[in-house]
């Protein structure tokens, strides 16, 4: 596997968890057993803003032949998801929302940031 495989499939996810965020976001918060309030969708709408933003960057780096812009990329893709992981672990593990965090937020973020590691820190020629 290839980074530029990397980017897009997280392209393809970061589209449909920034949509739901930015369009649905009542539903997404109700979704992890927590109480929509204003707060609550207005973070997850500037999250879901972000994480659109994200995916403008993984579509370039997918796209990209410069390998200094696809490793830049990658490498603002480890702390974005290794600080995504954390802090899912954490609410998670306070018990603060439900089952689903396990897989949608802790396991996904692992994933990403463990791929996109793999490739940054142990293969870089295959970036």
């Amino acid at each position: 596997m290839k980074l530029q495989n990397l980017f897009k499939i997280n392209f393809y996810i970061a589209i449909l968890i920034g949509l739901f965020c930015v369009l649905l976001p009542g539903w997404l918060i109700h979704l992890y057993g927590l109480d929509p309030d204003i707060g609550k969708i207005w973070v997850t709408r500037l999250v879901g803003g972000s994480i659109l933003g994200f995916a403008s960057l993984m579509w370039f780096g997918s796209r990209n032949e410069s390998l200094k812009a696809r490793r830049a990329i990658a490498l603002a893709l480890i702390i974005q998801d290794s600080i995504g992981l954390a802090a899912s672990l954490e609410i998670q593990l306070r018990g603060a929302i439900n089952f689903l965090g396990w897989p949608l937020n802790v396991g996904l973020y692992g994933i990403l940031a463990l791929g996109y590691a793999y490739f940054y820190f142990l293969k870089p020629e295959n970036c």
